[in-house]
């Protein structure tokens, strides 16, 4: 798990390779994303910023760069609607949260090492701009298992492991982030909201679906079943010769009285009513207002890729985003045209049902109101092109029916029926006529034979297609450093690497690793990076007899490291200061091996006798507190690891006691309790 700088975001990553971005104040999961690799590390790290000039107001020496940051207009445009609360009753505004990541104001990156020796780089824990390939670099089978980066995001340091167990630090050139910081913040912004429009879009036509099939599966059952009993053509010839002649066919009668009923008609036409209301909610302020979002934020990113001065190094294809552009057009189109069928269904139906009530009345020996058996000439023609549809739609097996339009086009199917134009001056009429004008890009075109399902899944292809060239250019901007892969110990394979690291001051990196390995004394290897000019220094710290369980940098300055007494198997913390361990420049050429620094415990003062057999150890400088696992997982210690001015005091200014809780914190367990 890694938090996002802010504490707002948690990121949890599972073996399986399924990363979870998680909303820590409503509990919303944010963004799903499935590398397909297994998972061993992640980090999530900020941009450094550097203090804003005194002199605010002196423009003449300024770098433009300054001024702009990213482009984003889209709020003075277009305002994100609601959430239509037809979703569900119990969802409202707060649903929305759950599908859109909140505002960044810095640059992040969430770093995921795997152990087939992948890094994955993702700027605001979505965009993947960077997959570097550890394995390919050393040339040899390896996993990563810390990762790194340094605060002004220039380095990123990878701890690997090959398969002969050889622990290496491999140091990769990341300066594009400090270069280039606002071009890659602006386009990663872009992909974030677009992936948040094309979820809520998603979602949104989910709700439709569950709609309509709510409402309408009951009678287009019902109806199938009538049409299998009667040959082809024969719904229409049956109902025609009950409205023109006034001749029932026995199976349309058993139909109406025993299938459809009186009752039945009556709380369909309500629910029909309904469902075609509720629907077209869904379309007018979720699918267009949205739909149009999508077509706003892919204008203001062809521009972003035409501005090249700036996001030419990002290299975003004019023709990829003017594709998506043409594919979210037709789908607005495609909305469009559900609205008309929708509109011209909602009229047939009024005068089919109106009829066929009165229909079922007079087979009923019921008397049929005044206001229903009258009907006009224009009804008779609503009616007429209801029926015109019964046989035009079948069912897979050519025997079923589908009661309306509607449901074509929320199946992931080419469309049945496909609606007529018989408008000569309509706009597809002309731009058949005119060839040059259908084919130029900024016409909006409609996608002839497909259901909205089927467009929208053209829409996220699309979408997701223009990020794939920035991630292949990006790639190359991605250098291993030479001279720069520092190979530490030879691990013992059967015992977990430990390994915990920290930004010290500046620019420097700090590295420790507890050789637990048999044949070696047990020890504390710490490696510092320095700035360029400062190389590489380290030192081994040997803790003989005692052997290291865990270690955690409580701060920059400061190592806690968890120790076992052999003799009694009881735990021992120690804070060791990092400045006092004697760390040595280490020269070389190729791979440097860190043996020759070495210090003793003894220059350690600072210990805490835990007086149980431990496991693991969590310390936290920020809130000057640790936490240490019994060996049987069933207990954990709470420490103040600093005292006040007044307590005793100590050499090194941290000093360690017990909290005042009453008893220590024990774990949940299934049958015995623990000491």
């Amino acid at each position: 798990m890694g938090w996002r700088p802010d504490g707002k975001v948690l990121a949890i990553a599972y073996s399986c390779g399924r990363i979870q971005l998680v909303g820590v104040e409503n509990k919303k999961i944010l963004n799903i994303q499935d590398i397909k690799a297994n998972i061993t590390c992640l980090t999530w790290v900020q941009e450094k910023l550097e203090p804003p000039p005194k002199d605010n107001f002196n423009f003449k020496d300024g770098k433009p760069n300054n001024y702009m940051k990213h482009i984003d207009m889209s709020r003075l445009y277009l305002r994100d609607p609601t959430l239509s609360s037809v979703l569900n009753s119990s969802q409202s505004e707060d649903q929305k949260e759950a599908y859109f990541l909140q505002e960044q104001t810095e640059l992040n990156l969430l770093l995921i090492g795997t152990k087939e020796g992948m890094v994955h780089v993702r700027i605001f824990g979505c965009f993947t701009c960077c997959i570097l390939d550890m394995c390919e670099y050393l040339g040899i089978s390896c996993s990563v298992e810390a990762l790194r980066v340094s605060e002004d995001l220039r380095r990123i340091y990878v701890v690997t492991k090959d398969e002969n167990s050889l622990v290496q630090i491999v140091t990769v050139n990341s300066s594009i982030f400090k270069t280039h910081a606002k071009e890659l913040f602006a386009v990663a912004m872009k992909y974030v909201k677009l992936m948040d429009l094309i979820t809520y879009l998603r979602n949104t036509i989910a709700s439709i679906t569950e709609t309509w099939e709510s409402f309408l599966l009951e009678i287009d059952h019902k109806l199938s079943k009538y049409a299998k009993k009667v040959p082809e053509g024969g719904i229409t010839a049956d109902f025609l010769d009950l409205l023109i002649f006034g001749i029932c066919a026995s199976e349309l009668q058993e139909f109406l009285m025993h299938d459809l009923t009186k009752k039945g008609l009556e709380k369909f036409g309500q629910t029909i009513e309904m469902s075609y209301t509720n629907i077209q909610k869904l379309l007018l302020k979720n699918i267009n207002k949205y739909g149009q979002n999508v077509t706003f934020q892919l204008a203001e990113l062809r521009g972003m890729g035409r501005f090249d001065c700036k996001y030419e190094i990002v290299g975003l294809s004019d023709e990829k985003i003017a594709q998506a552009i043409q594919s979210c057009g037709a789908f607005l189109i495609k909305a469009a045209e559900i609205q008309q069928i929708i509109n011209n269904s909602v009229i047939n139906y009024k005068a089919f049902f109106r009829w066929l009530y009165g229909a079922i009345l007079t087979l009923m020996d019921e008397n049929v109101p005044g206001e229903i058996h009258r009907m006009t000439q224009q009804d008779v023609a609503y009616i007429t092109e209801f029926l015109q549809n019964f046989d035009r739609v079948g069912g897979k097996d050519g025997g079923g029916f589908v009661m309306e339009q509607l449901g074509q086009y929320l199946a992931d199917e080419p469309l049945s029926a496909e609606p007529t134009n018989e408008d000569p001056d309509s706009w597809e009429a002309f731009l058949e006529e005119n060839a040059c004008l259908e084919s130029h890009s900024a016409i909006l075109k409609r996608a002839a034979g497909t259901s909205l399902v089927q467009q929208f899944k053209n829409v996220a292809l699309k979408v997701a297609s223009i990020f794939t060239t920035p991630r292949t250019r990006l790639q190359g901007y991605f250098r291993m450093m030479e001279r720069e892969t520092l190979d530490i110990y030879q691990c013992d394979p059967t015992v977990t690497l430990r390994v915990t690291s920290v930004n010290a001051s500046g620019d420097e990196v700090i590295f420790a690793f507890a050789d637990q390995s048999p044949h070696e004394e047990s020890c504390v290897l710490l490696v510092q990076f320095g700035r360029c000019t400062d190389g590489v220094s380290g030192v081994r710290v040997n803790f003989s007899p005692r052997r290291v369980i865990d270690l955690q940098f409580y701060s920059s300055a400061i190592l806690s490291v968890l120790l076992e007494d052999v003799s009694s198997s009881t735990a021992l913390l120690l804070q060791m200061t990092v400045a006092t361990c004697g760390l040595k420049n280490l020269k070389g050429v190729g791979p440097l091996t860190v043996s020759a620094p070495s210090a003793n415990q003894d220059d350690v003062p600072v210990a805490k006798d835990i007086k149980m057999p431990a496991a693991a150890l969590g310390v936290s400088g920020s809130r000057r507190v640790g936490a240490i696992l019994a060996d049987n997982r069933r207990k954990v210690k709470l420490f103040e690891m600093e005292a006040d001015e007044e307590d005793d005091e100590d050499v090194s200014g941290v000093l360690m006691t017990d909290t005042s809780l009453p008893k220590d914190v024990d774990m949940p367990k299934e049958t015995t309790s623990a000491d």
